[in-house]
């Protein structure tokens, strides 16, 4: 009878860590679209957020963070309301201003 080998290496690395995050702010899309959001966690490489509006993956946009200015972001996936997105340019999570 075969074994599970635990000792394969893992298929994604580690995830950088998160922080809590309550802020209210918006993403302007490609369109000139602007979508309200409320981001609930953040980490140096993107964030999570819920909208009342769906959002495509793959889909560009910049998004206001208080404290650094708009930033450049891409949906990496979406589930009902949330979605997560990615920075095109990492963050220092110092730079983000509650």
């Amino acid at each position: 009878m075969g074994s599970l080998s635990l000792k394969r290496p893992p298929r994604y690395g580690p995830r950088k860590p998160r922080m809590a995050a309550f802020i209210t702010t918006a993403i302007l899309l490609p369109d000139d679209r602007e979508i309200h959001v409320s981001v609930r966690n953040i980490s140096p490489d993107g964030f999570m957020a819920v909208s009342t509006q769906a959002l495509a993956e793959g889909t560009c946009f910049g998004i206001e963070m208080p404290g650094r200015g708009i930033v450049r972001a891409e949906v990496r996936w979406t589930e009902g309301g949330a979605f997560g997105a990615r920075f095109v340019l990492p963050l220092e999570l110092q730079e983000i201003a509650d």
